[in-house]
């Protein structure tokens, strides 16, 4: 089996490759003036589209959104939290939904940069949930 290291390198090489293709085909895309004037275009056409938005939503159906926004996203993340504490405690999680769909969670892994900011690790951490238990 591939170490972690290993394979987070592959990632890196392949995003910096991937990077470098983008700015290469941005600076051909910089020297072609066709498309330039259809990207001056699309920005003037962009901000009249976000005009005629900010006039219709002018009443209080714009602050009726935002809120519905931020009601969905606090729902999302207890969803979230109720979903990882059953999986912690080892009990069944899944949804059935109005049309008797069944969703279980889909979970995944990202990494980040340590808060200690030390560059080698000696051991594994726990996650933080696995305290809990």
């Amino acid at each position: 089996m591939q170490s972690l290291n290993e394979v987070y390198s592959r990632i890196q090489e392949k995003k910096k490759e991937r990077r470098d293709l983008t700015k290469s085909i941005k600076d051909a895309l910089a020297g072609n003036a066709r498309y330039q004037q259809i990207t001056e275009e699309l920005r003037k056409l962009k901000e009249e589209k976000k005009s005629i938005e900010n006039q219709t939503m002018a009443g209080g159906e714009a602050e009726k959104m935002d809120l519905l926004k931020l009601d969905i996203d606090s729902n999302r993340e207890m969803l979230a939290d109720i979903a990882v504490n059953l999986l912690v405690a080892n009990e069944k999680v899944e949804i059935v939904d109005e049309h008797n769909n069944r969703l279980v969670p889909s979970f995944s892994v990202s990494f980040k940069k340590d808060e200690e900011g030390s560059t080698v690790v000696p051991e594994a951490r726990k996650p933080a949930f696995a305290e809990a238990v």
